[in-house]
């Protein structure tokens, strides 16, 4: 549906013109913020930097999150924004009433900047990804903005164009950005009011400019609206009137209490939207211990893990439930899936199925399931609240393990000796290679033979000296192949005697 259009008068607005140049003079410019960021990614309308957190308005649940954006699925029939009737279909995000107001006047007065990445899913005409204003009756109505000002942001048009656009009582000024946006893209768009910006009085209400993808800005004079504004309709992804809803995704929507310029905004499309926080495996390669660690500020919704080792260096003895004490996930039931030397994979199962908050700066336990061994070849996968998988980061802490360490006490001794030898002259083919290793397969040959012996023999020596090393094993020649056994069993009765005087 088109937006009406006609006259307007200045006399309102040169009087704030005036006021806002007599408080810059008083005063000290105020620097450019952010004064409300919604990220999505903590699967939440929340507004991460401020207090005005928005409400995600779904009236059959078909909104969901993906990858830290909020996906918005529009009703088949595009039309009838109506959501106190049961034949309205879609989502959208409401946002408290005077965000935008309270931007434009708390910081630069008479300047705001609006910046979002989203993708179109599919056009619909008129369908608005995000505007500010009022509509003509009854609060979330959308039966028209009528003499009220707005700023909305329109994927595709009547015109089938991209545009930004403001409006005064009277009169709207659409930017026009080109052909409507191409789908299935993220795009970042960056809408930019200031009426503080009168080139000398040329632009006597100041400009908006519209910026696509960094590319060059579409600039031009707007009709005065801000005081006139009143935002009490304020949405992401509906409009003002009985349009369509948007379709797409949204991965982040900002508003600046200043006007950004060119160089700010290719800064900010460099960087992209904030990503969203992911877990991380802490280990701790001494004592065994791991945790699934949040190091954002943002909260986490998990609602599995998965830690995998081909070389078999896991515990599953030592493993413990992210979810023990039914802590971490209250209403759900988590269960294990796989617990072995090589995988150790858990999910919730029962009760309410949406996984538990891994709060922002914090961690869960998961108990000692790392063995002590010279591997580390750790895999981390995860499972978010929005059904998304994804591999982790891994964060090794303590040294390494030490060769011939075989109980992980960090130190060769008589004690590793007493499970080395029993395997001597032993293959181990087909077994995982950290567990042919605490069986003594110190060359990582799947077999503990002569040359393992060798390199024990190093060890020992190296941490306890040779005079050490001939006590443990007997005042010998190096053996053979053949006598590695027999050396082997006769340090067993040696170590038995000394233990029994």
């Amino acid at each position: 549906m088109m937006h009406p259009a006609g006259s307007h008068s200045h006399n309102t607005f040169a009087r704030l013109l005036l006021s806002a140049a007599a408080l810059a003079i008083a005063s000290a410019p105020l620097q450019a913020a952010v004064v409300n960021k919604y990220t999505f990614n903590n699967n939440t309308a929340e507004d991460s930097v401020g207090t005005a957190d928005g409400n995600v308005v779904d009236n059959t649940g078909i909104s969901s999150y993906t990858g830290g954006a909020i996906n918005l699925t529009a009703n088949t029939t595009g039309s009838n924004q109506n959501f106190t009737l049961p034949t309205t279909v879609g989502a959208y995000v409401n946002l408290p009433n005077g965000v935008f107001t309270s931007a434009v006047t708390g910081g630069t007065y008479g300047q705001v900047t609006l910046e979002t990445w989203f993708t179109v899913q599919q056009h619909r005409t008129w369908a608005e990804v995000f505007v500010f204003g009022s509509s003509n009756g009854v609060e979330d109505l959308s039966d028209g903005a009528g003499t009220s000002s707005y700023v909305a942001g329109i994927p595709s048009s009547g015109p089938n164009d991209f545009r930004v656009t403001t409006k005064s009582p009277a009169l709207e000024s659409p930017l026009i950005g080109g052909p409507p946006l191409t789908l299935n893209q993220r795009h970042h768009v960056v809408m930019v009011m200031d009426q503080t910006d009168t080139n000398g009085g040329v632009n006597l209400n100041g400009t908006a400019t519209l910026y696509l993808n960094n590319g060059a800005p579409v600039k031009q004079p707007i009709q005065p609206f801000i005081d006139t504004m009143l935002d009490d309709d304020n949405y992401l992804g509906r409009s003002l009137w009985p349009d369509a809803l948007f379709d797409g995704l949204i991965d982040e929507f900002r508003i600046h209490d200043t006007a950004l310029d060119a160089a700010a905004v290719a800064a900010s499309f460099a960087a992209g939207p904030e990503p969203a926080p992911l877990p991380v495996l802490v280990v701790n390669r001494e004592t065994g211990a791991i945790s699934v660690a949040n190091q954002s500020a943002g909260n986490i919704q998990l609602k599995g893990i998965s830690i995998t080792s081909a070389a078999g260096a896991l515990n599953p003895a030592g493993f413990v439930s992210i979810d023990a004490g039914n802590v971490f996930d209250p209403n759900g039931t988590w269960t294990t899936q796989s617990l072995t030397n090589t995988a150790i994979t858990e999910s919730v199962t029962g009760g309410t199925t949406d996984g538990g908050s891994l709060n922002a700066n914090s961690s869960r336990p998961i108990g000692t399931p790392l063995l002590r061994t010279p591997f580390e070849d750790l895999a981390f996968s995860f499972t978010l609240g929005d059904n998304s998988v994804a591999t982790g980061q891994i964060q090794y802490t303590g040294s390494l393990a030490t060769r011939s360490d075989l109980n992980g006490d960090n130190d060769v001794t008589a004690a590793d000796w007493l499970l080395f030898f029993p395997n001597s002259y032993t293959t181990f083919t087909g077994q995982p290679a950290a567990q042919a290793y605490l069986k003594g397969d110190l060359d990582g040959d799947l077999d503990n033979d002569l040359a393992d012996f060798r390199l024990f023999k190093a060890d020992f020596i190296a941490s306890n000296g040779e005079v050490a090393f001939a006590a443990l094993v007997g005042a010998v020649p190096e053996p053979s192949s053949a006598a590695l056994l027999a050396v082997a069993s006769l340090a067993l009765a040696s170590l038995r005697r000394r233990r029994a005087a």
